[in-house]
């Protein structure tokens, strides 16, 4: 069977399922088992052996099930670099890349202030790499409770050869002694309520511990504003994800806590995704 007979197959089958952008899947999951780019498909439309094929079966199978792309294809990309990922760590999304950004457009002012940064709520390590590798003079932590993430933090910077990041397993602050020119954070930011009502790719398989953020959402915001200033030098910078609609909530637990707002950055949907403090 060439490639493109079996990208039809597997768009048409995705698609009867209703799964979002079947086409993408489909090209998806032919490059990753062909070892080739996308857009060799269409250039080369190679023949497909047996194997390959029952590769490719198998997949469609667990993705039917709900089991996220990343998940079975046991990583991801993210800005550039490549994350391995697996049950027990959130997979990074593309609007996380926004924090990275922002965090990046502030570099030269951030080093006027220290060399050392923070990520808390690190999960896989994505954006505590992506600052380490882009600004190459820092010392970048990320810190993560949970023990199985921050294996694949580790594991991601081993992959990547990024000698200025380092990871340790920490309650947000709880094992950090230091202060740092600018602290990052994607925390769990779904209400606990919500959960139950997210994508069954979501809810039945990344871990509960990186979405729930209590009641309202707001836990980790409170927690994570209210410490920071004792770990920021003065002048220094936090860079917060923000769920959808939490921004002025979020604004109002920055300012009562004593932190200027310098930004709040859009994503492409338009929806309030990066807020920017300085102490």
């Amino acid at each position: 069977m060439k490639a493109l007979d079996k990208y039809r197959e597997i768009f048409l089958i995705l698609k009867s399922k209703d799964f979002d952008f079947p086409e993408k899947q489909a090209e998806e999951i032919l490059s990753y088992v062909l070892k080739i780019k996308k857009s060799q498909l269409y250039t080369i439309n190679p023949e497909i052996t047996k194997e390959e094929e029952k590769l490719i079966n198998s997949i469609i199978q667990r993705r039917l099930n709900n089991e996220p792309l990343q998940y079975i294809f046991g990583e991801c990309e993210f800005y550039g670099l490549r994350i391995k990922v697996g049950p027990g760590v959130l997979i990074p999304r593309p609007e996380t890349e926004i924090l990275v950004e922002e965090v990046l457009k502030r570099k030269e002012d951030i080093l006027n202030i220290d060399i050392k940064i923070l990520d808390l709520c690190t999960g896989s390590g994505c954006i505590a790499l992506v600052i380490a590798k882009n600004i190459e003079n820092s010392e970048v932590y990320g810190v993560d409770i949970s023990k199985k993430a921050i294996l694949y933090a580790m594991e991601n910077k081993r992959i990547n050869s990024i000698k200025n990041a380092h990871f340790l397993v920490s309650d947000l602050f709880s094992s950090i002694k230091s202060r740092f020119a600018a602290i990052t954070a994607n925390p769990p930011y779904i209400k606990s309520s919500e959960i139950s009502h997210l994508h069954p790719e979501v809810k039945y398989y990344e871990p509960y511990q990186a979405l729930d953020g209590g009641k309202d959402g707001l836990d980790f915001y409170r927690k994570i504003i209210k410490e920071a200033k004792n770990y920021m030098y003065e002048s220094g910078f936090l860079f917060i994800e923000l769920g959808m609609g939490q921004a002025d909530q979020v604004r109002k637990i920055a300012k009562n806590c004593g932190f200027r707002i310098l930004e709040v950055v859009k994503d492409l949907a338009n929806i309030d995704r990066v807020m920017i403090l300085k102490k």
